[in-house]
């Protein structure tokens, strides 16, 4: 059976037109929503695009004078077109500008990369469509996210493609680029819980403001919720009930964190995982019986994809990755748990990361998942002794048998895991 078969300039120059509709179909609607006339609407944005196709189909025979003239007389009539709607108030560019790019989706469907014109036309109309819900979001933006977001973007789009990607240091452990590409990953990931922590407001609660806030830093959660609770007894509960829940979000970004870096250590590392989130979870609920959401405040939780912030977990990390290497060639398995056990009071998502990227021993993930378990352990009991230190009597009554149970119900399973493994 013959297949259908359809000459490829004709492919590209049906892509071109149906860019070009998508488009001007949402001009078209924006024009009746605006109760103005626009530039252009369904039928000429896909002349347009059809130009665009058409000039660069003719390029054998004009060569590329054909397609400049018609950027340049599209180009043309779009400045005419805004300079006639100059007089009014606010008149935008947005048609005009997309007018523009309609040429050249149109161009590059007469090139053959239909999939990417018809990719790109897609992205231009949403962004078209988009527009009240994106003006809202902006709106919305406090300088503190927007500040986040440009820091963000600097570590991965500027900073991680000029980072050397080869070993320095003893062992070759230090590699610039795979440091930095980790700490992109663990900013991204605590980006993406400070911007909900400042989404959410005071107003839904200690509780969830300490369930978001653990995708940033279940310590430092910790450490607020214990100074907030100094301040009244009322949220003592309410705010251990957050401490407790952190750490139960703490258990989720080491397991996106193993998935991503280390996926063979799973099935070792998942029991502890469950264990320790499932008692927490528990606990949290305990405590939280019968208490309504409290207005008192939030985790005071500062930007952690900061300029800063990324070069001191950069500096954390090579630091303990040298230490677990040191101790895994030096002084074996002991001395790898050691290592994670002291470094997880600083920072849990460094030292398990660097123990996932140090891959198993011996082909086996046990020794590792066992010092990965020490840390998460240990950075409990960590928060623990931060809590009875910082935190008032009433609020110490109920987040130590929380996390008290939370670090018991995981080194259990750990030395099941590491003994019987």
């Amino acid at each position: 059976m013959e297949q259908a078969w359809i000459p490829e300039e004709l492919q590209r120059v049906a892509v071109a037109l149906l860019a070009g509709f998508l488009i001007g179909l949402e001009r078209e609607r924006a024009e009746m929503r605006k109760k103005r006339r626009l530039f252009g609407g369904v039928r000429t944005f896909p002349l347009i695009a059809l130009t665009g196709a058409l000039s660069v189909l003719l390029i054998d025979a004009t060569g590329p004078w054909m397609a400049i003239a018609g950027f340049l007389g599209v180009a043309a009539l779009t400045l005419v077109s805004y300079v006639r709607t100059a007089s009014e108030t606010s008149p935008g560019a947005t048609t005009e500008i997309a007018t523009l790019a309609t040429y050249l989706l149109g161009a590059l469907a007469g090139t053959g990369q239909l999939l990417v014109a018809g990719a790109l036309a897609i992205v231009v109309s949403i962004l078209l469509l988009a527009k009240p819900p994106l003006e809202r979001f902006s709106r919305r933006l406090e300088p503190a996210e927007i500040s986040a977001a440009m820091e963000l973007a600097v570590i991965s789009c500027i900073i991680l493609p000029l980072a050397p990607n080869r070993g320095f240091g003893p062992w070759g452990v230090w590699n610039p680029f795979e440091i930095w590409l980790v700490v992109v990953l663990v900013s991204a990931v605590s980006f993406a819980g400070f911007v909900a922590v400042r989404a959410l407001g005071e107003e839904r609660g200690l509780a969830l403001s300490g369930l978001v806030g653990g995708l940033v830093s279940s310590t430092a959660v910790t450490a607020a919720m214990a100074r907030l609770s100094q301040g009244a007894a009322a949220v003592a509960r309410p705010a251990a009930g957050g401490s407790a829940l952190a750490s139960v979000v703490m258990c989720g970004r080491i397991a996106f964190f193993a998935a991503a870096l280390g996926p063979g250590i799973l099935p070792r590392l998942a029991p502890v995982l469950l264990a320790m989130a499932a008692t927490g979870g528990a606990a949290a609920a305990w405590i939280l019986r019968g208490t309504r959401s409290r207005r008192a405040g939030r985790p005071a939780v500062s930007n952690p994809s900061s300029l800063r912030a990324a070069l001191a977990f950069a500096l954390l990390y090579a630091v303990i990755v040298l230490l677990v290497r040191a101790a895994r060639d030096l002084v074996g398995n002991a001395g790898l748990l050691l290592a994670a056990a002291l470094s997880s009071a600083v920072d849990v998502d460094a030292v398990t990361i660097a123990l996932l990227r140090g891959g198993p021993l011996a082909d086996d993930w046990r020794t590792a998942a066992a010092a990965v378990s020490v840390a998460l352990v240990g950075n409990t009991i960590f928060k623990l002794g931060l809590s009875l230190f910082l935190g008032a009597p009433a609020f110490r009554r109920v987040v130590a048998p929380a996390l008290g149970a939370t670090a018991v119900a995981g080194g259990l399973v750990a030395a099941s895991v590491y003994a019987w493994g």
